[in-house]
C-alpha cells in the first residue's frame, strides 16, 4: 500500500504526457509584405527589385509589378520531421531559402524536408545571394521558433520564399478600386502621407479612405505605427516576429517610398483578411511520426501606393 502513491504519481504523470502529446500543435507563423512597383524593401545596397517579368517572360499583371516580398516561417510547438510546401496558382514563386533540388520546386511551388526541433544552431550557413535583394538573414533568426536541419547540414531558424502574383483583384483594397464589399468596410488600415516635406500617418478603416472620412494627420511615430501592428498581430503572430516585419520594412515605409513615384500620393498599408490568404500561396505542412494537428497563422500586409 505504501507504493499506491507513488504508482498513482507515475501513472498520472505518463497519462498528463499522453494528454499533453494528445494536445500538442504544430503552429507555423508566417509574415510578409506585398508591395507595388519594385518597392525597394531591403537591407543591402540592392537599388530596387528586378521586375518579375525578368523571371518569367510573358506574366500579365493587373496593377503594375507586384511582389509578395519576404514572406518568412517561423514554426513552434513539439519537435518533429516532415515535409514543408508552399504552393501558388496565382503566379510564380521566383525565390526560395534555402535551396531545393529541382525536383522540389518549379514556378508554382517548393518543398522542403528537414527536422524540427529545440536543438540550438551552432554554425548559420555562409550567405545565400536572393534574386530580388539581399535580405538581412541574421535579422530574422529569433531564438523562439524551433530549430530547422537538412540532412545536407543546412541549419537555420526559417524558411523563405517570394512570390511575383499575376493579381490581385481578391484583395479588399487595391490600387484603382474605388468601391468596397461591405464585409471589408471596416478593416482597419494605416496611411502614410508626405505632407510638406514632412510624415505624417492615420489610423484609420478602408471605409474612410475609399468613401471619406475623419481621418486625423499624426505627427510620425514609428513605436505608434509599431502598436496598431502589434494590435493587428494579437491571436496570430508573437510580438517578437511583429518585431523582426518592423526592422525589415520600416527604413522603407518610413523614408524610401516616399522618393517611389508610385507612392508619391502616399501609403496605405492593412493586413489581408486570413480568408483571402490562399489567393497568395498555400502552405502545408507533412509530418513523420508522431502526427500533430497544424496551425497556420499568416500575417500578410499590404502596402500599395494611395
Amino acid at each position: 500500500m505504501k507504493n499506491f502513491p507513488i504508482a498513482l504519481l507515475i501513472f498520472s504523470a505518463l497519462a498528463f504526457t499522453q494528454t499533453e502529446r494528445e494536445l500538442a500543435h504544430i503552429h507555423v507563423h508566417e509574415w510578409g509584405v506585398l508591395t507595388w512597383n519594385n518597392g525597394t524593401a531591403v537591407l543591402a545596397s540592392v537599388p530596387a527589385a528586378p521586375a518579375p517579368e525578368q523571371y518569367f517572360p510573358g506574366q500579365s499583371q493587373d496593377s503594375g509589378e507586384v511582389l509578395l516580398r519576404a514572406p518568412v516561417l517561423y514554426f513552434h510547438g513539439p519537435a518533429f520531421s516532415g515535409t514543408v510546401t508552399v504552393k501558388t496558382a496565382n503566379g510564380s514563386i521566383f525565390d526560395i531559402y534555402p535551396p531545393v533540388p529541382d525536383e522540389d520546386r518549379d514556378n508554382s511551388h517548393v518543398s522542403w524536408t528537414a527536422d524540427f526541433s529545440y536543438d540550438p544552431i551552432e554554425e548559420y550557413p555562409d550567405f545565400h545571394g536572393m534574386a530580388p535583394g539581399e535580405w538581412n538573414y541574421d535579422l530574422w533568426r529569433i531564438d523562439s521558433p524551433l530549430s530547422i536541419t537538412r540532412d545536407d547540414g543546412w541549419a537555420d531558424k526559417f524558411l523563405y520564399y517570394e512570390t511575383a502574383p499575376a493579381t490581385t483583384d481578391f484583395l479588399p483594397y487595391r490600387p484603382g478600386v474605388e468601391s468596397l464589399c461591405d464585409e471589408y468596410m471596416d478593416i482597419e488600415a494605416i496611411l502614410i502621407k508626405n505632407t510638406e516635406d514632412h510624415l505624417v500617418y492615420s489610423h484609420c478603416t478602408l471605409r474612410d479612405i475609399v468613401y471619406g472620412g475623419d481621418i486625423e494627420d499624426l505627427e510620425m511615430s514609428s513605436n505608434g505605427i509599431l502598436g496598431i501592428l502589434y494590435g493587428w498581430s494579437v491571436g496570430s503572430i508573437d510580438f517578437e516576429e511583429v518585431d523582426v516585419l518592423w526592422n525589415t520594412w520600416s527604413s522603407w515605409i518610413l523614408s524610401e517610398n516616399v522618393n517611389e513615384s508610385a507612392y508619391s500620393n502616399g501609403l496605405v498599408m492593412y493586413l489581408i483578411p486570413a480568408e483571402l490568404t490562399e489567393n497568395l500561396s498555400i502552405i502545408g505542412v507533412t509530418t513523420d511520426t508522431p502526427h500533430y494537428p497544424i496551425d497556420i497563422s499568416r500575417y500578410l500586409l499590404v502596402a500599395m501606393p494611395l
